[in-house]
């Protein structure tokens, strides 16, 4: 979507989302970090920072169906812990629309197949996830988290409520090395989960 196209009318906040998630958890070099919204700063350890990403799959028990790629920095905003998105892509042009309107989150469209994540002039992402027979955690775990974005010169801040049964799984990512996550490569990968029965009230 470019600037000079309508923006679709999109459902105000809060949206109430259900699918499934498939997350990885990464330590990234402070130094290959995109830019972060003002006062915003990575959580570092030992010169790394955190990083989370995600293919979602948005289904329509919830406000809307689309699928997302993101990629999101753990940071410290005031006292607290929050995500940064610096990446993210849907296939919904609504999605689009109202995450940048509402959040500041610098969504763009994308095409997926799976797990798997392409722009016209090739691929940004894909994945594979494996769960075996670990079992999933019995009871739904609430995660509540904010999100900060940079919107219209300013740092906003918005709250995200999630609840999903976590199951442990071993990840398997392929990140082009021209593509717009190209400063993952570099990355190693801790741990991953998947997340079912996920349900989440962003902009709550």
């Amino acid at each position: 979507m470019t600037s000079s196209e309508t923006a679709p009318e999109h459902p105000p906040a809060p949206w109430d989302l259900a699918g499934t998630g498939h997350l990885t958890t990464w330590r990234v070099p402070a130094t290959q970090l995109p830019s972060l919204p003002p006062g915003v700063r990575p959580v570092l350890v030992r010169g790394t920072a955190l990083v989370v990403t995600a293919f979602v799959d948005y289904s329509p028990a919830g406000l809307m169906a689309y699928h997302e790629l993101l990629a999101a920095v753990v940071v410290r905003h005031g006292r607290g812990l929050a995500l940064s998105i610096t990446d993210i892509w849907v296939d919904s042009a609504t999605s689009i629309a109202g995450g940048r309107a509402l959040w500041g989150i610098p969504k763009d469209l994308a095409r997926f197949d799976g797990l798997s994540a392409r722009l016209p002039d090739g691929l940004i992402a894909s994945a594979s996830f494996r769960t075996g027979r670990l079992p999933a955690l019995p009871l739904p775990v609430p995660l509540p988290a904010s999100v900060v974005q940079a919107q219209d010169a300013r740092t906003l801040t918005s709250a995200v409520h999630a609840m999903a049964r976590m199951r442990p799984a071993r990840a398997r990512w392929t990140i082009e090395p021209s593509g717009p996550l190209a400063w993952l490569t570099h990355a190693r990968p801790l741990a991953s989960v998947v997340a079912e029965d996920l349900r989440l009230r962003f902009g709550a």
